[in-house]
């Protein structure tokens, strides 16, 4: 009988630099810098108090108005949804 060949082939290697491997440039979310809530690891309770803050102390006029908007349609959509019906506030 003929001897059975157990040599391995050996996978080729390729060494790839791109083509802007080397630059200065580091890539980072666009208002990671005006936030206060980022790089915390603390507790729920934490977080929510710092966020918060961060909507008291930077947050304008116009948006409280257009998260307030959002928050009413939200409401009526889910009030909408369980049949919610006014009759049980009259006498």
């Amino acid at each position: 009988m003929g001897s059975l060949n157990f040599n391995s082939k050996n996978n080729k290697v390729y060494n790839y630099s791109g083509r802007f491997a080397k630059t200065k440039f580091k890539i980072k979310p666009k208002f990671d810098e005006f936030r206060t809530t980022l790089g915390s690891t603390s507790g729920i309770k934490n977080k929510m108090t710092k966020a918060v803050n961060d909507y008291n102390n930077q947050t304008e006029k116009s948006v409280k108005i257009r998260l307030f908007v959002i928050i009413s349609i939200l409401i009526l959509i889910f009030l909408y949804f369980i049949d919610f019906d006014l009759k049980i506030f009259h006498n």
